[in-house]
Formats: structure tokens, sequence, C-alpha cells
């Protein structure tokens, strides 16, 4: 079959913005594994690639290599005669397939967010035109623990969440607020806001770390107003997007907890 025939079959590359997965039409899962039950029909997922350094990593690549994370995200390939190529991965439960795209060199590649914070290997498998393998470009793998399979490994860095847009103010139990800020050294930093009458002076920071200080604040439900108080000036988060302008046109920061 052609490369134009298989590429028939996948969403083309676009000249600025690299499709680094597309949902696949129909994939057919036979078992897990020969004598396992089968997972459950995973969802598929459709991404685009708007970092130019990683679009043209992807774009670029003329044979399949073992994984490396380029700007956060995990880089996968797979050269070969195939169809349709995803990968699945453990701590997704393999319930997601995040398919791969055929670049202009006729090799499968895929991008997969590193997740944040997270202290371990990730582990996945793919799935090659409806068959569940191994990567066979990575050398690294695992027995499963429970069910025995080999997984492929992939060696991830630490990546914090502390990054404009990406850090959650309120934590998963949805009623308290983390407060993060980053400044000088030896400093007095406090949050002020709505929920204690704009007062500067009633919830100091604490310093974890050199130049990092924390705050964890449980808040009512509702819509919640808030600035930082550092060296006598009131700034807002620059962890948060989120911003409104307050009576006098001043910028406040704005979060919303659970409820509201």
């Amino acid at each position: 079959m052609s490369r134009a025939s298989r590429r028939a079959d996948i969403v083309a590359v676009t000249p600025l913005r690299f499709l680094a997965a597309v949902a696949i039409a129909v994939l057919a899962l036979p078992a897990f594994a020969e004598g396992a039950a089968a997972p459950a029909q995973p969802k598929t997922l459709g991404r685009v690639i708007d970092s130019m350094p990683l679009h043209l990593a992807l774009a670029g690549m003329k044979a399949a290599k073992a994984p490396q994370v380029i700007e956060g995200e995990l880089v996968l390939s797979v050269s070969g005669p195939y169809r349709n190529v995803a990968a699945a991965f453990a701590q997704e439960g393999f319930a997601i397939l995040h398919p791969y795209d055929l670049n202009d060199h006729g090799v499968f590649v895929l991008a997969y967010p590193v997740p944040l914070k997270r202290n371990a290997d990730l582990e996945y498998r793919v799935v090659v035109d409806g068959v569940w393998t191994v990567d066979p470009a990575n050398p690294d793998r695992r027995a499963d623990a429970e069910t025995g399979l080999e997984l492929s490994v992939a060696r991830v860095p630490y990546l914090s969440d502390l990054r404009l847009g990406l850090y959650k103010v309120v934590e998963e139990n949805g009623s308290t607020a983390r407060f993060v800020f980053r400044g000088a050294s030896g400093e007095s930093v406090t949050v002020c806001g709505d929920f204690d009458n704009w007062d500067p002076f009633i919830h100091e920071m604490a310093e974890t770390s050199p130049g990092e200080y924390r705050l964890d604040l449980p808040l009512a439900p509702g819509k919640h107003y808030y600035t930082f108080v550092y060296r006598g000036q009131a700034l807002t988060d620059p962890l948060n997007p989120a911003r409104a302008a307050s009576r006098d046109g001043k910028a406040v920061s704005v979060l919303v907890v659970d409820g509201y």
C-alpha cells in the first residue's frame, strides 16, 4: 500500500500545526494479551501541538526512536507499514487510546504531555493495527506485578505545576486555596482579599523554601477576589490568569471555590 493510501486514513500534517493525536474512527481491539481479559473499550483523544520546536521534532523524525521528552511532552514513535498506531498508559488504566499521527517520512509519532508533579516512570503499551504490544523502539521494559504482562517504560522528569495557567489554586477537596508566591528570601508576604476585608496583615505566608511562600486557607463556597502584598505593593497572583478590576480600578486575582 502506498504512503498516499495509508495517509488517507490519517489526518494530514498542517503547515503550522502538527496534529500529534487524532481520533481513530475504527480500531478493533482484541484481547489485551493471550489468555487475559480485554480491557474496557478505550476512549480516544485528540490534541493539537502548538509548540514549534515540538512540531518540528515530530514532523522531521525519519525513523522511530527511543522515547524522549521535548518541552514537557513524551515523544513516542513507531515505524512500519501499519494503518493505525496508538498508545495506552498504565496511570490511565489503559482506558484511553492516544493515537499517533503519520508524518511525511512515514513515521508514526505521538506527543503525550508528561503528568505534572509525578515522581515515577510512565508505563505504557502500544496498539498497532489492533494488536496490543510493547513499544518496538523502546528497549526499557518491565513486567506488570499483577498480570505479568510486559510493559514499556519511559523515564520522564519531574515537572512542577507552578506555571501560569497550570497551577490550581483551589485544591482537590474543593474548599481550600493553596496560595503560592515567589520573591526574594526573608521577606514578609501576605494574602488579602474579600475573605478578610482586604486586611494586609492577617494572613501571612510561610517561606517553605528560599524565596517561595505558601499559605493554605479554607474558604467559603463562592467567587473570591485577592492579591498578594509584597514589599508594600498589592500584586496579582502570577500563577493565576483569572483576574478582575476592583472598584477603584486596580487589578485583582479571582478564584472560585466549589459550590458557587
